[in-house]
This record gives structure tokens, sequence and C-alpha cells, in this order.
């Protein structure tokens, strides 16, 4: 297989889930294709990637992904947003059947106020569930994406989740408080 057919056939079994990816991060359609058309180009003029294995090729698609972002955060640092901003819709689209107008209104909101609570998470652990939800990598994927072992990954995550719950309990207390 030539290096043209290799970047086709990575392209076409990654390139959504890194859209995904990217489009979480950024929330602007078009700024987020241009990036993953740059991610590509980048895999088209390096060589290397064609003796890798498909998990060292994948890895590499994401850390050029992550690096990507980090120089569109580094240009547009005062247009960036930095809350992980529609996320649940990606990780909702098992949902077939469109919803009733009441339920697609209940579901935004509930969006909303996950995105509220996930931007009050640190960066770290906010990238943590955005790989681990959005790309589906494991525990140790991420951890050589980050340059962190696996447990320390875990433990990420799981703060993570423990500081969400902990938000939502918060706000669940302090609703009853006004009632």
């Amino acid at each position: 297989m030539d290096g043209y057919e290799i970047i086709t056939q990575l392209y076409q079994q990654h390139a959504h889930a890194l859209f995904k990816y990217i489009y979480s991060s950024l929330a602007w359609r078009e700024e987020a294709e241009d990036i993953l058309v740059e991610v590509f180009l980048a895999a088209l003029r390096y060589q290397s990637l064609t003796r890798m294995n498909e998990q060292q090729q994948f890895s590499w698609l994401i850390a050029v992904t992550r690096n990507k972002l980090a120089d569109w955060h580094r240009r547009n640092s005062r247009l960036s947003l930095t809350s992980l901003e529609q996320i649940l819709p990606f990780m909702e689209q098992k949902f077939t059947e469109p919803d009733e107008p009441e339920i697609m209104m209940l579901k935004q909101e509930e969006y909303t106020q996950l995105q509220l609570r996930l931007s009050q998470l640190p960066e770290t652990q906010q990238e943590v569930l955005r790989l681990r939800f959005i790309m589906e990598l494991r525990y140790a994927e991420i951890g050589k994406l980050l340059g962190k072992s696996e447990g320390a990954i875990q433990s990420i995550f799981w703060r993570a989740i423990h500081s969400l719950r902990s938000l939502y309990q918060q706000e669940a207390r302090s609703k009853r408080t006004y009632e």
C-alpha cells in the first residue's frame, strides 16, 4: 500500500472521530474542518507514518490534532472557547428517532447545564474527558498522548467525574435551600 492509500484509509477510519474532537474544543464548524484538513496534510507530508502500525498512526494523528488545536488557540486566544461546548450532542448521537420539541428543549437544557459545569473543571480534566468520551480512547492511550501514566489518567478522570457530581449536588442543595 502506498502513502496516499494509507492516508486515505486513515481518513476514512478516523476523520469523523477527529472532527468531533476538534469541534468539541472549538464549537466552530468551519474552523474544525480547516484544522482537520491541516492534520491530514501533515500526515501526507510525514513519510514515516507509512512505517507505523495502526495504533501508532492513530496516536500520531491525535498528537498532531492536539498540536494544531493548541496552535489555533494561541493564534485566536481572544476568540477561543475553552469550554467543552456541545460535547453531549456528539455523545448522544445514539438517538435515531427525532424527539418531540419538549424533549429536545429539555435535552438542550441538560446539555447547557453540563457545559457550564464542565467549563468549571481544570483544562487537564476537560481534555481527559474529551479524549475518553469523544475519542473513546483507553486510559493507557490518553496517558501516552498527555505524557502521564495510566494510573494518573484514571485519577484525573475520576476526579473530574467526582467534581462534576459535586457540582450537581451543590446545585441541588442550593435549590432545596431556596424552595
